[in-house]
């Protein structure tokens, strides 16, 4: 063999090496990475109808978690606090596990984290229910959650669900910018809705922001043109990069995140 081919070799082993080992990046305390808090998101249906749920958790060390859960049944929100257990699955290289909330009720959900560890996708495995969704997790957020953490800051916005006012099944996307103390927000320019058969609609939104030191917050965004405003509340990811919310209004169904 020439050197040539035995050095281009090699540079495959190392780069596959490389590769193999890059997605075995999760271990038994993946979870648990500081702070250990994650928020999660799912929608889809259940025995009650449409269901949208958002959950603040911290996964502690012994297979055991604890947190506040918001759940949309058919439109009417509760919300309260959780506890369970989590797993990761064997060998824990497949960055796979389960959790489960055992405390009110019982959700079990599989899951899989990215390669990085720091999101992953969740599936709820309950019989009667169809539910999908993400976690994120919350990561630093230097100095701490307050308003100041969305401070001029620039957000894509995503949103999915119902809202039986304004035209039953309802999405949205766009950009939204905080002012300079993180307390408001506007559009930029505008937010696109789709209201189903209504039609898409492209609109200016503004609203207020609120966020404790907990990471959780609530909000309220203004569509006039539409003549309705949505309160959210809000739990803040990826070290203030991201945040999920779901819309509180009775009879709406809504969730969605921003994203920086």
């Amino acid at each position: 063999m020439k050197k040539t081919s035995l050095f281009v070799v090699l540079m495959l082993i190392v780069v596959i090496g490389a590769a193999t080992s890059s997605f075995a990046a999760c271990t038994a305390t993946s979870l648990l990475t500081t702070p250990g808090i994650w928020g999660i998101e799912s929608y889809g249906t259940g025995p009650g109808g449409l269901n949208n749920i958002l959950m603040q958790v911290t996964f502690a060390s012994g297979g055991t978690f604890s947190g506040t859960e918001w759940q949309s049944v058919a439109g009417s929100l509760t919300s309260f606090s959780i506890s369970g257990t989590w797993t990761m699955g064997l060998p824990v290289t497949d960055c796979q596990g389960t959790f489960k909330v055992t405390s009110p009720s019982t959700q079990t959900f599989n899951f899989a984290l990215n390669n990085a560890a720091k999101g992953g996708t969740i599936a709820e495995t309950d019989a009667n229910y169809t539910m999908a969704g993400f976690m994120v997790a919350q990561g630093t957020v230097t100095g701490g959650c307050s308003a100041l953490t969305f401070k001029n800051k620039l957000f894509s916005l995503y949103s999915y669900g119902t809202i039986p006012a304004v035209g039953g099944t309802v999405s949205a996307t766009g950009e939204i910018k905080f002012g300079s103390t993180g307390a408001t927000f506007a559009s930029l320019p505008t937010v696109t809705l789709d209201l189903a058969t209504a039609g898409n609609f492209t609109l200016p939104a503004t609203g207020t922001s609120s966020l404790s030191s907990d990471c959780t917050g609530a909000g309220v965004l203004t569509v006039t043109a539409l003549g309705q405003s949505f309160d959210v509340d809000t739990v803040v990811v990826d070290a203030g990069k991201e945040a999920l919310w779901i819309v509180t209004n009775a009879g709406d169904n809504v969730s969605g995140y921003f994203l920086q």
